[in-house]
């Protein structure tokens, strides 16, 4: 700690422009938690492989893999092995941190890319993601890792929906008292020319909490796919009844009323709850449909 403390230090000293020093700092830190989860992963890697042995595995060779996380690109070896009475080669490790065969970005990268791309076309999205984080993709690469999240997210809440329909009953699951839901869809420009994919986007949240100013929600989740409609509302109620006991919660929707998100979906999509779900407009919504009305006055 001593050294990383003395390290700013002399960054703070070698320049009087604190937005120089800001990314100098932050590029040492990047750099040093890089290094670091890499000398993790080739540590837990040499546990497992010993493992493995015990268990009659045999050790084929070493290869190097680099996967790009928010903080930076992370290069690290592992050991690709052979099960008994198995002709193919497994690497553990890559099991173990649960990576995809040619898996070029962490699991959060994908995620926060895929939502990026909820509120923005590819080329905004790719240039946010470099510009605030260490990670650099094309605009295509934005495309196929927001076809890939959707499909891990569409089978993920298939399986629930099913398990949901031959339950004999709702799972247990927490009791709370208010639960907040929103959903509207966006639409994202594709990599074909002159084509959009919308993106159905819901969040439920428990409440939020205030600092200073700063607001912050509370016991957030997210629901996004490119499937139709239909399939998004089944993936919120699934997804909602394995999180939450809904009986006795109070649901508070909010939403633009448009075509697929009105309050009829919500009542729907949270039927589980014995209480009459409270559906609301958003207040730029309200306002535009008034300017429509009555006009505006300059």
């Amino acid at each position: 700690m001593q050294l990383i403390i003395s390290k700013f230090k002399e960054i703070i000293k070698q320049t009087n422009d604190m937005i120089e020093a800001e990314k100098e700092i932050k590029r040492y830190t990047e750099a040093l938690i890089t290094d670091c989860l890499g000398a993790v992963f080739e540590e837990i890697d040499g546990v497992i492989e010993e493992e493995k042995i015990l268990e009659g595995w045999k050790r084929v060779r070493q290869d190097n893999r680099t996967i790009h996380f928010s903080f930076g690109a992370v290069p690290f070896s592992r050991t690709l092995m052979q099960a008994p009475n198995q002709d193919t080669s497994h690497y553990p490790l890559d099991q173990f941190l649960h990576l995809r065969p040619y898996q070029r970005y962490s699991s959060l990268v994908e995620v926060k890319t895929a939502e990026l791309a909820s509120e923005a076309d590819y080329r905004t999205t790719a240039r946010t993601l470099q510009e605030w984080t260490n990670v650099t993709m094309s605009h295509s690469s934005v495309g196929k890792i927001v076809r890939l999240v959707g499909e891990a997210q569409s089978k993920e809440d298939a399986a629930m929906i099913q398990e949901l329909e031959e339950a004999d009953g709702l799972p247990a699951a927490e009791k709370i008292d208010h639960l907040f839901a929103e959903a509207d869809g966006v639409y994202v420009r594709s990599t074909k020319k002159k084509k959009s994919i919308e993106v159905k986007h819901g969040i439920t949240y428990e409440g939020w909490a205030r600092n200073g100013r700063r607001v912050s929600l509370e016991g957030v989740h997210v629901y996004m796919t490119t499937k139709d409609v239909d399939s998004f509302w089944n993936h919120v109620q699934a997804g909602s009844a394995h999180l939450y006991d809904l009986r006795q919660t109070q649901v508070v929707s909010n939403s633009d009323g448009g075509l697929g998100y009105t309050a009829e979906r919500f009542k729907s999509a949270f039927s589980q709850s014995e209480k009459p779900v409270i559906n609301q407009l958003d207040a730029y919504h309200i306002q535009q449909g008034l300017n429509r009305a009555f006009g505006v006055k300059h």
